[in-house]
């Protein structure tokens, strides 16, 4: 599995908590979401998935680092130090957030500049979930049909996942009666 360097990975997990915003009022529901603020004091931003059934991954974009803790709850868990073991100092405080429950541990890693992403745990059952992380339009639609039951025009994703700027007709195309000043709390949350 090979993942975008964390600023394209970013700018797609942005794309993603905005699609999700844009189909679906209620936080609770969404599947992919984005704090732009989450660790404000350390210039970090954290994206997450959580499909409600005790699947989760979690994104720390921190400066030039990302730090990426997932588990899939049908699958054997992994002891966190051999996933975690060489993570960069300036990531090690991720190793112990509460909110990311680290006991529960099925893949995970970090990229560092030089290396590139570290990735380690159970990752082959999880390609065809994870690949949505690559931006892929068709990935993401088919993402979208299955998940909220409609048919979100290709342009629009691309659009989206892109990060250009959100305007009410795009935004009235995905979702009547929604706009951009409808979702201005979730855009400022997002960053996007």
């Amino acid at each position: 599995m090979n993942l975008p360097p964390p600023e394209a990975l970013e700018r797609i997990c942005k794309g993603l908590a905005v699609l999700d915003a844009i189909l679906c009022e209620d936080w609770e529901l969404r599947l992919f979401s984005f704090n732009a603020e989450w660790g404000a004091s350390r210039g970090e931003r954290m994206a997450s998935m959580r499909n409600g059934e005790g699947d989760s991954w979690f994104i720390v974009f921190s400066g030039v680092h990302a730090f990426f803790k997932a588990y899939w709850h049908e699958h054997e868990r992994v002891d966190p130090t051999a996933i975690y073991d060489g993570l960069p100092t300036a990531l090690e405080p991720h190793r112990h957030e509460p909110a990311f429950s680290m006991s529960d541990v099925t893949f995970g890693g970090w990229y560092e500049p030089e290396r590139g992403w570290t990735l380690r745990g159970t990752l082959e059952p999880f390609t065809e979930e994870l690949s949505i992380l690559t931006g892929a339009t068709a990935v993401v639609h088919a993402y979208l049909a299955s998940y909220f039951e409609v048919d979100v025009p290709l342009d629009a994703i691309e659009h989206v996942v892109a990060g250009e700027p959100l305007e009410d007709a795009l935004v009235r195309r995905l979702a009547a009666g929604r706009s951009s000043e409808s979702l201005r709390s979730d855009l400022d949350e997002i960053g996007y």
